[in-house]
């Protein structure tokens, strides 16, 4: 059980907008566990909202690369909730294969290219470091813009907030999300 009771049903008709105002619109899944957490909290709820979308409606950011992106920090720290969800939903959407997901955790090479070999090292550093290289952010500009390079150095500080956020209520992966690789434990 995660540490901050979710909402619970029969939700309020502001919890009910709040909570059903996430996600994909094509989700076929409850609404998240982290939601109903996060809606004990409205007025941040929304904001945080706010921003989560806006990496994906009119983002610059190729799909596979901001999936990337987010599957390696999650594994980095070790959030086995938000790289479960991700893997389960935007893995398949963005084309990102099961193993590439695992491979994230376990550190496998699955066969990536030499882009996104560049990408995961791009995160691992931006992890490590708070910042990138002039080298990091010039091979970067192999295949990104600058605004979307700037989108990334965005994705990557949210999903490790939003890691941060269900590392710290310990919450427990859901049924649907794909499970962390046995590997890597």
């Amino acid at each position: 059980m995660s540490r901050v009771a979710p909402v619970a049903p029969p939700w309020s008709d502001e919890d009910a907008a709040g909570i059903n105002s996430w996600g994909h619109p094509d989700r076929t899944y409850e609404p998240l566990l982290l939601v109903r957490c996060l809606q004990r909290h409205p007025n941040l709820a929304s904001r945080l909202r706010k921003l989560g979308e806006s990496l994906y409606i009119e983002a610059l950011l190729p799909p596979r690369v901001r999936t990337i992106a987010i599957l390696r920090i999650c594994a980095l720290v070790h959030c086995e909730y938000e790289w479960g969800g991700q893997a389960a939903f935007w893995g398949p959407i963005a084309g990102v294969s099961d193993d590439e997901c695992d491979a994230m955790v376990t550190g496998l090479d699955p066969g990536w290219s030499e882009s996104e070999r560049t990408l995961i090292a791009a995160v691992d550093e931006l992890d490590s470091t708070g910042a990138w290289s002039e080298h990091t952010w010039n091979r970067l500009g192999d295949s990104l813009s600058d605004e979307q390079r700037l989108e990334l150095l965005i994705a990557v500080g949210w999903y490790r907030t939003i890691c941060t956020l269900c590392n710290g209520m310990a919450l427990p992966a859901e049924g649907w999300m794909r499970q962390w690789p046995q590997s890597a434990d």
